[in-house]
């Protein structure tokens, strides 16, 4: 038994000192439940509340300040509340659940991103943590197109869409907002508006910026160890 404790005690302490790194296996795990449970609207809506939950967790584990982990609290709760009532048939607040979503995971984004891109030195812990934003960037973009696709619902065009009345459902939105934001090209998903272009032209450039800044943070900070050294 002491073994077992020991061993169990090592691990939390990895995890406390690399919480990232949980939030990143978390996010896969999310990912692949996601088809899944997306058919059931009850697993749907569990699913999303379980995830707005980790990254209000994840946020507070980052140590911002408290009114921030509050207001994104209450931007979960909002999100979770117009997700549930979607799922109850009420159409009109869908736009208001896409809407609440793009804007709680990009704000939990921003945090991620503040902690990454801060002066201190690399860790593990931020190597993932940027992997993490990386992960909400198109899970962000992923809830826009949803937001387009209510108003303009000719938006996209696809070989297999798997929502209702043939258009694109959460996990084809996702699976489209990854290979945008990779730049990997598009497959059997394509924009056919203009404004789903516009959106995927920003999301492309957020993509290509952001590999950058990161490459640059390495850069300046390997520059500076060697100065030091």
């Amino acid at each position: 038994m002491d073994v077992i404790r020991r061993r169990l005690l090592r691990r939390l302490a990895y995890a406390r000192r690399n919480r990232c790194s949980v939030l990143v296996a978390i996010l896969c795990f999310f990912i692949l439940l996601n088809p899944l449970l997306s058919g059931s609207a009850v697993g749907a809506t569990a699913l999303a509340s379980s995830l707005f939950v980790v990254l209000v967790l994840a946020v507070w584990a980052l140590r911002v300040r408290r009114p921030f982990v509050w207001g994104l609290a209450a931007l979960a709760f909002l999100a979770v509340d117009a997700l549930v009532a979607d799922r109850l048939c009420e159409i009109w607040i869908r736009p208001v659940a896409l809407a609440a979503t793009a804007a709680f995971i990009g704000t939990v984004t921003v945090a991620l991103l503040r902690y990454v891109l801060d002066r201190r030195a690399i860790t593990t812990d931020k190597v993932f943590g940027a992997v993490a934003a990386y992960i909400l960037i198109a899970l962000s973009f992923a809830s826009l197109f949803g937001v387009l696709q209510i108003f303009e619902p000719h938006s996209f065009n696809a070989a297999v869409a798997h929502g209702p009345d043939g258009r694109l459902n959460w996990s084809d939105m996702m699976y489209f907002s990854f290979t945008v934001l990779t730049s990997t090209g598009f497959g059997e998903i394509t924009p056919a508006s203009p404004m789903a272009r516009a959106l995927i032209v920003i999301e492309q450039v957020l993509g290509v910026m952001y590999v950058a800044f990161l490459v640059a943070r390495l850069a300046n900070m390997y520059g500076a160890s060697e100065r030091r050294g």
